[in-house]
């Protein structure tokens, strides 16, 4: 507070708002518990101590650390470039949003029972998420994220070491909190699949096994000597070809729909990853021993090939086409083996410029 009169306004709104929250005597109680001596101006603020989860300047973090009992845990930490999981892959920018926000804003909502304590107790041991958040190399707050409240509305969070759960929420959002507190790490990770630019792309090759004559492959190598330097600037479409297994120029009706194709590699992102708590895990070893229904193979400047493989999936539930036809496959979604090796599922939409046969390029039809 900046002066008295501040400082006593915000200790009388403080106990207006724990005396609406639980009664007079369960209070005095935990007061009294609270303090180790002192008067009852301490024992609040000792109190207060134990609910204070929040961190209102998010922009001082530099670190979070998220554990559980099975035992898994994720780092995440703010680097020049941006925040980072695993000290390397770039972070999902709407999973690190929603996570700040979470530890600014969340507040008390309610006191928990004496009887409800040992319940609470025990299912945080069991499935707590542990938060360490730091500032630099200072851990300014240490706590368990538990489970949701019976009327869904609020989750039970404690302070490690402390003596008591609360009952907490975030003003104007119905629903629990846990879920933004997970320790997967490739569910943090930036959803980007290759995102490479023009000029850091050699060739791009699509691979149809079950229609090989309608693969195809764009290249920006120089045709005149294949050995030779690429072609420069990447960025004017007329540097990029469309060639044929023998490498020889095929005719396309639009160099920009080329460009388009390459441009789109910087942006294409998976829809989801699946990991080893997803049912379809199980299946992960013979769905990769499939026959795939494409392959797209990028070779980069630097001579590294990068591989993404789509296989068919079964729908969820019975889909019908327009003219009644029931689809046998998902008509918006694959599994995908990202470069990486990690199953995810990619959108046939986010992948639209990319998913035509060689005959959509080419003059003849």
């Amino acid at each position: 507070c900046s002066s008295r009169h501040c400082c006593l306004t915000y200790y009388a709104e403080e106990n207006m708002r724990i005396r609406n929250l639980i009664s007079l005597s369960f209070l005095t109680a935990l007061i009294l518990t609270a303090c180790t001596g002192g008067d009852q101006s301490n024992g609040l603020e000792a109190l207060k101590a134990q609910y204070d989860f929040a961190v209102p300047d998010t922009a001082s973090i530099t670190k979070i650390v998220i554990r559980d009992k099975k035992p898994s845990s994720v780092t995440l930490e703010r680097t020049a470039k941006g925040w980072v999981v695993d000290s390397v892959h770039p972070v999902r920018k709407d999973a690190i949003e929603v996570l700040l926000k979470t530890l600014s804003e969340v507040r008390l909502k309610n006191f928990v029972t004496e009887s409800a304590v040992p319940e609470i107790e025990q299912r945080m041991e069991v499935y707590g998420k542990w938060v360490e958040v730091f500032v630099g190399k200072q851990r300014v707050k240490h706590y368990i994220v538990g489970t949701e409240t019976p009327d869904m509305l609020g989750t039970y969070y404690k302070m490690v070491g402390a003596e008591l759960p609360f009952s907490v929420y975030i003003q104007g959002f119905n629903g629990y909190l846990s879920t933004r507190f997970f320790t997967e790490s490739t569910l943090w990770r930036d959803r980007t699949i290759f995102g490479l630019a023009p000029a850091a792309i050699k060739n791009i090759e699509m691979v149809l096994p079950q229609d090989p004559s309608g693969g195809w492959v764009i290249t920006r190598q120089n045709l005149k000597d294949l050995n030779g330097p690429l072609l420069e600037p990447a960025s004017t479409p007329e540097h990029w070809s469309m060639v044929d297994a023998s490498f020889e120029t095929v005719q396309v009706k639009d160099d920009l729909a080329l460009f388009t194709v390459v441009k789109s590699v910087q942006t294409l992102k998976y829809e989801g990853a699946i990991i080893p708590s997803d049912n379809v895990w199980i299946k992960k070893d013979s769905i990769f021993a499939s026959t795939p229904a494409f392959e797209l193979l990028v070779n980069t400047a630097e001579g590294q090939q990068l591989r993404t493989r789509a296989f068919y999936k079964k729908p969820e539930g019975q889909q019908q086409a327009a003219d009644g036809t029931v689809h046998v496959w998902d008509p918006d979604r694959f599994y995908a083996e990202l470069p990486d090796g990690r199953m995810a599922l990619i959108q046939r939409y986010g992948w639209r410029n990319l998913l035509k046969l060689r005959w959509d390029f080419t003059e003849l039809q």
